[in-house]
């Protein structure tokens, strides 16, 4: 296995991670809120406490907050990006109108750089890095950030217990400052991630209404809530956990290294739980944050990232990894090199 000095001091330089920020709405307790709307909380495995939007609070509102932080920490400023891209699946507005574009707007950046939405979810971390990673080494460097905002608890029914692992879908938001290139001091080098997908769990988690197919919800119906499919618990593990494993073998392959800490999506403790394992990492190195946040989407690498900085953890190769019901990645992100 190829070291990580050697992995470091290659030609192709990585992608360093300048700043980054996040931005969170306060919390509520889940099971109580869950049974004041009736349901059976007994069987309840997910995260107690979970940040819920505030009245004001929009994914674009998320976003720009947490790339104001991302900025000032990273010493980059608004006019030099050259990129903004946005990972999730909330909009203020429905497509064609643009989070990354309005987060543009908010920070008065010009023309010179290019918003982009990608609507892939809990991928929106790993994604964004991957795209700004090529999109800034294809034009010889420069700048650019990967934003990210939820604001989707409101699509949950907390009153159906069949619902009750998405119960702590929490909203935030998140942001990291990306250079390549750059004379500026990094928090960590991003040394690029690997994807899979599993088509025949499209629709496992679905918003039915407001598409094509079926635009306007029938009179008496929530338009905004989830639905899960009927699909087996135990099938849909097993694609998660073969979905993982794959991403990662071949992230390994590609970047050379194993990684000695583990970020991931906080889905709910027990998924934690099965993403290490099948990743062969005990839990004494997962960086667990959702018992304070929820599951927050994409933004959850962000955290655990922003986690092992504050605890001075980032002492080795670390892997994140995040899924959508359908798609399934890991990405590997290391200490900068040099003093």
């Amino acid at each position: 296995m190829t070291e990580l000095s050697d992995v470091q001091g290659a030609d192709a330089a990585p992608l360093s991670i300048l700043g980054l920020g996040v931005e969170l709405p306060p919390t509520v307790d889940v099971r109580r809120l869950a049974e004041a709307r009736g349901a059976d909380t007994s069987r309840y495995s997910g995260w107690e406490q979970v940040c819920h939007a505030r009245p004001g609070d929009q994914p674009s509102t998320f976003a720009s907050a947490a790339l104001t932080q991302a900025l000032a920490s990273s010493g980059v400023e608004a006019s030099e990006l050259d990129l903004v891209v946005f990972g999730g699946v909330s909009r203020d507005y429905v497509p064609s109108w643009s989070v990354a574009t309005e987060v543009m707007r908010l920070h008065g950046i010009g023309d010179h750089c290019v918003g982009l939405d990608m609507t892939i979810g809990c991928l929106g971390s790993l994604a964004g890095l991957e795209l700004a990673n090529g999109w800034l080494r294809a034009r010889g460097g420069g700048y650019a950030a990967v934003v990210l905002g939820e604001r989707w608890s409101h699509t949950v029914d907390l009153s159906d217990a069949h619902t009750a692992a998405m119960w702590a879908w929490a909203d935030g938001g998140a942001a990291l400052v990306v250079g390549l290139g750059s004379s500026r001091p990094a928090l960590a080098e991003f040394l690029g991630a690997e994807f899979t997908s599993e088509s025949t769990n499209n629709g496992h988690v679905l918003i039915p209404y407001g598409g094509t197919r079926e635009p306007t919800a029938p009179p008496g119906v929530d338009p905004f809530q989830r639905r899960v499919s009927d699909k087996p618990r135990r099938e849909v593990k097993a694609i998660y956990d073969r979905g993982y494993q794959l991403a990662y073998r071949t992230l390994v392959e590609r970047v050379g290294i194993e990684g000695t800490r583990l970020i991931c999506n906080q889905i709910t403790p027990p998924m934690v739980q099965m993403i290490a394992a099948g990743l062969g990492f005990p839990m004494e190195q997962v960086v667990v944050t959702g018992h304070g946040t929820g599951h927050l989407g994409a933004a959850d690498a962000v955290v655990g990232l922003q986690y092992l900085l504050d605890h001075k953890e980032l002492d080795g190769p670390v892997v994140m990894g995040a899924s959508t019901a359908y798609a399934f990645g890991t990405a590997m992100v290391v200490p900068p090199a040099g003093p």
